[in-house]
């Protein structure tokens, strides 16, 4: 095992209450062939055995630091959390139920370092159900190497785009240049603290940065399970909570398009995508096409 100082790749583990799934996450991430890495959880004050996992976890790995919150952050402040505390070239996110092959980071890796122009890379993704059981695959075809290098306008549109189902937003969980990501954000405050699809307006930041490419192989699997965060709150909230919620993402969506330090006549091909996206997606449910305004991971 390569145990440097300064590795190359932060990985952030923001977690809260997973002491059933947090155990298989992170062996997933130990058992990766590219180990030049630390692994950063921030414990969201959990109420149940995550933490004592963790901590042994921590003890066998010097490459895992263990970080438990004094009160509770929300999601949104516990992703803030390790984003804020990584310091290396390379930063992901991982959830603390989802799972990865032994090539995962590696793959994404050598990407970012034989392309430049990239600002983040990600893998296919299999949603797996609680039984293991592979649901489906995402093979993010849109966004493919090596037709996304020199196609940088064609690829942001594609992250202006939102009201449909749209499986490229899997990329939140990728490998990103940590200058970048650090000069991305997420909100303080949304609508009755719904959380779903975060993922949207930061990956328009990212997009308006550098280009976003994905590799041909589903190297990530995502849990679809009762507890899912997703799951918990598309189930329970109101078809109007969904439907204020999707606004507030295309007004963010809106400001991404049209603060940014690409020229004027760019800035406005965002905006009208995210416009037309809009009405499209309204026509759409006006129809009984979509049941809610917000797009399934």
């Amino acid at each position: 095992m390569k145990l440097v100082n300064n590795p190359m790749v932060s990985i952030g583990l923001p977690v809260y209450n997973r002491e059933t799934l947090i155990a298989e996450t992170l062996d997933c991430l130990l058992a990766q062939t590219f180990t030049d890495f630390e692994i950063i959880i921030s414990d969201n004050h959990s109420t149940d055995g995550t933490e004592t996992i963790c901590r042994q976890y921590a003890e066998r790995d010097s490459r895992i630091r263990y970080i438990r919150q004094e009160k509770n952050l929300g999601i949104f402040g516990n992703f803030r959390f390790v984003k804020d505390a990584a310091q290396d070239k390379y930063f992901m996110w991982t959830a603390s139920d989802d799972l990865c092959e032994p090539e995962f980071i590696g793959s994404m890796v050598e990407c970012l370092e034989a392309n430049p122009e990239l600002a983040l890379v990600m893998t296919d993704v299999k949603t797996i159900a609680n039984t293991g059981q592979v649901v489906h695959v995402d093979r993010m075809e849109a966004i493919r190497l090596p037709e996304v290098v020199g196609h940088a306008e064609a690829n942001r549109l594609l992250f202006f785009n939102y009201g449909d189902p749209n499986h490229l937003y899997h990329c939140i969980f990728g490998l990103c240049r940590t200058d970048v990501a650090k000069q991305c954000w997420f909100p303080t405050k949304t609508w009755k603290n719904m959380v779903a699809d975060l993922e949207v307006a930061y990956l328009a930041q990212v997009a308006v940065r550098g280009s976003i490419a994905t590799l041909p192989a589903p190297l990530k699997t995502y849990r679809s399970h009762t507890g899912s965060t997703y799951v918990k709150e598309m189930t329970g909230r109101r078809l109007f909570d969904k439907v204020m919620r999707g606004l507030e993402i295309r007004f963010s969506l809106l400001g991404t398009a049209l603060t940014n330090d690409l020229p004027w006549n760019v800035r406005l091909k965002l905006f009208f995508r995210v416009f037309l996206s809009s009405m499209w997606s309204v026509r759409n449910f006006l129809r009984g096409r979509s049941v809610t305004a917000l797009p399934s991971p």
